[in-house]
């Protein structure tokens, strides 16, 4: 098998990276995890806690709570991500607890809230970046109540074993560029399956959905006659209906791929959170993989404006 250097870059920093350390005292009751493009796969991983997860901008530009709302956590790697700093502070206006997710104490998200779980930053040099995700990830189980020490090496290890199932996967990516992909999944790998579609549309430039699997058969059955890739994010769940679904999608044209992914052998409580962040950072390592694959240079070879201008806050410095 034939290393991919951008998936043992990230395995090495995260056996190097230190510890998140859990600083959230009090349980949360009532929670809703916001955050925007990368942030907000972080904030799906919230789910498998039992609390919700939101587009920061879901309560930014409706300036409503959802019901029963008592904790907004807003995640942000700088922490200057312009929607979830006011998610916060419209959480703050109402009474409600707030919690910053965050690399970067100095943030207006930090300042925005009541408490802060610090996260690491990951001393990764990536075109595809998948390392502030990791480490939101990780702070996201600390603050849901998960034990998290040595976590990031146990990434590593998850991370190491999809090296076959990646390889597999590229080798099978079509010649050319398809119009558009979707991107299937169950629940145990929905944070996971957000994130490639981030990734995808960042490295190639291709319109990328995310579905859920049962879905997609009822609605996917149809696209069509322009090429499509339809790639099932396959883990240790629904293995008979992915293979089914594969067979119903192809008959009408479409280039199905399935990504069988490795779950961790173990049966430790957070093994669930390991396996969608590993997975996670393998999709940005098959996103840059097919990228070059299809001729497509990542961000559109420097066509898009990469200031972020519109996502920042107007009165505070650019950042995502």
């Amino acid at each position: 098998m034939t290393i991919l250097p951008h998936l043992a870059a990230i395995s090495k920093a995260l056996r190097a990276v230190d510890d998140v350390r859990p600083s959230i005292q009090t349980p949360l009751r009532g929670a809703v995890f916001v955050g925007s493009g990368d942030s907000l796969s972080s904030a799906l991983l919230s789910t498998a806690y039992g609390h919700r997860a939101l587009s920061s901008g879901d309560l930014t530009w409706t300036g409503r709570l959802p019901f029963g709302t008592e904790t907004v956590v807003g995640i942000s790697h700088s922490g200057t991500s312009g929607a979830t700093v006011r998610a916060l502070r419209l959480a703050t206006e109402n009474g409600k607890r707030t919690i910053a997710i965050t690399s970067n104490p100095e943030s207006p998200l930090a300042a925005a809230a009541d408490e802060v779980q610090l996260v690491p930053s990951l001393p990764l040099k990536e075109t595809i970046p998948s390392a502030g995700h990791l480490m939101l990830g990780l702070g996201v189980a600390a603050a849901a109540g998960e034990d998290v020490s040595q976590a990031a090496a146990d990434i590593a290890a998850a991370l190491d074993a999809q090296g076959e199932a990646l390889e597999a996967a590229i080798a099978a990516l079509p010649a050319l560029a398809p119009n558009g992909v979707s991107v299937l999944t169950l629940p145990d790998l929905r944070g996971a399956g957000d994130f490639w579609m981030l990734k995808l549309i960042e490295a190639a430039g291709v319109a990328v959905r995310t579905v859920p699997l049962e879905e997609s058969g009822h609605v996917d059955y149809f696209i069509g006659p322009e090429p499509h890739l339809a790639l099932q994010l396959v883990g240790n769940l629904g293995g008979a209906r992915f293979d089914r679904l594969a067979i119903a999608l192809e008959s009408t044209g479409q280039t199905v791929l399935p990504v069988r992914l490795v779950p961790p052998a173990g049966q430790a409580s957070r093994d669930g959170i390991v396996f969608e962040l590993a997975s996670a950072a393998a999709g940005a390592v098959f996103a840059g993989e097919a990228a070059a694959r299809w001729n497509r240079p990542p961000f559109r070879g420097g066509a898009v404006n990469m200031d972020a201008r519109h996502i920042k806050l107007d009165e505070e410095p650019i950042g995502v």
